[in-house]
């Protein structure tokens, strides 16, 4: 599902972000500080909250979750997986955030029982598969993310 090519960008979007974020912060210090140094003390507090709340919206929206993307993308790619055979249940249309990642959830059954239900969660980004209820699959994930998705 994730190639090497969705590593790379993930990696090269953050460092862009973080950057240009870098330079925004630098840009609103340096302007606070000439201000302050030039004793115009209503421009310099201006400059300061007006720079927090630039940044501030900037850093939730624009950077962090290239962030936590990239964090992710990392964690799935060296971290331990585990594969399992189930029974597609369904597949939810709708989206939410986990751990920052925007996620579809997937519930398949491992077993006869209530209790063999298993929720995973597949990424927003990626194309989702045909899927119908009752498909049986083997599901590649690491924790709850699908990693890899294979007819069984």
């Amino acid at each position: 599902m994730y190639t090497e090519k969705d590593f790379l960008s993930a990696n090269k979007q953050k460092k862009i972000r973080l950057t240009l974020f870098a330079v925004l912060v630098l840009a609103f210090l340096a302007a606070m500080f000439a201000f302050n140094a030039m004793r115009i003390q209503p421009l310099s507090i201006t400059c300061a909250v007006v720079g927090f709340i630039v940044c501030y919206f900037i850093w939730s929206f624009k950077v962090s979750p290239w962030v936590k993307y990239d964090k992710h993308l990392k964690e799935v790619k060296s971290g331990q997986k585990r594969e399992t055979d189930c029974e597609i249940m369904y597949f939810t249309d709708e989206t939410r955030l986990v751990d920052g990642v925007e996620v579809h959830e997937l519930v398949a059954r491992v077993g006869k029982e209530e209790e063999d239900e298993r929720l995973y969660y597949w990424d927003a980004d990626k194309a989702r598969p045909d899927l119908k209820e009752g498909d049986k699959v083997s599901i590649i994930s690491y924790g709850n993310f699908v990693v890899e998705l294979k007819n069984a």
